[in-house]
């Protein structure tokens, strides 16, 4: 920076006043240089702990999901051990094999479920397929609370990437036979809002629920799952016969 020249004390008052002025204006455009540095390094500062909360946060929730993972992995050996043993006692013991064989049982189904939760847990941490992000994990739909009223029940899990929240919506498609003509029905236009999607948003994995009432006369044979997200370069598409749980038919 080229030094600002003194005024002579012979200067004229104009003179020195315009020297007084130079500094002055220096001295302002220093101040507030540093005062954007400043401003600028606390903004950094700033988002740098934030980012490391939100980091903290994330690792804190995998944490937990792979958490529930091994323990319920502990406790599917301990079934195992037990169904063995029982298997074991079975044999060895006729007196006691009305009993054996209904503890077996319990533990059977005990069993079965817990390798449901296994299976499902691993599909969300460590797929078998080793494919990342958004997928079907399961469709189901359930007798409903009232006449021909049935309940669909989508679960999505987002596989391997848990850095983000993925969102999107879901159409849901019935296709089946009403008076011997062929028809199809979404979910939007059974709830009577023709262009309804359900919406769903999470970072793990969610459950969408939905109640629908068929149409008189309409036989479903299948449903087509289509999920849709601004994060996916393509929808994730998947059909489903038709199958109420626990009933045959409607």
């Amino acid at each position: 920076m080229t030094p600002t020249p003194e005024a002579s004390p012979d200067a004229s008052p104009d003179a020195r006043a315009g020297t007084s002025n130079r500094r002055l204006w220096s001295t302002a455009l220093a101040l507030c240089f540093a005062a954007a540095l400043l401003a600028g390094w606390l903004a950094y500062s700033q988002g740098q702990r934030v980012a490391g909360r939100d980091v903290a946060a994330d690792a804190e929730k995998l944490a937990v999901l792979e958490g529930q993972l091994e323990r319920v992995e502990a406790e599917n050996k301990l079934l195992h051990a037990k169904v063995a043993e029982l298997e074991m006692a079975r044999r060895l013991d006729h007196d006691a094999y009305g009993q054996v064989e209904r503890t077996l049982g319990d533990l059977q189904s005990k069993l079965a479920s817990q390798s449901d939760d296994l299976a499902f847990y691993r599909s969300i941490v460590a797929p078998a397929d080793g494919i990342q992000g958004l997928r079907i994990q399961r469709f189901v739909v359930l007798p409903g609370g009232g006449q021909r009223e049935v309940q669909l029940k989508l679960t999505l899990v987002q596989a391997m990437r848990h850095e983000s929240i993925v969102s999107g919506l879901v159409q849901i498609t019935l296709s089946g036979m009403q008076e011997d003509a062929p028809a199809k029905y979404t979910v939007g236009e059974l709830l009577g809002r023709p262009r309804a999607q359900l919406p769903f948003s999470f970072r793990y994995f969610q459950t969408v629920e939905q109640a629908v009432t068929l149409p008189v006369g309409f036989d479903p044979y299948e449903i087509d799952v289509r999920v849709q997200s601004s994060k996916m370069n393509g929808p994730v598409q998947q059909a489903f016969p038709w199958k109420v749980e626990g009933q045959a038919s409607l």
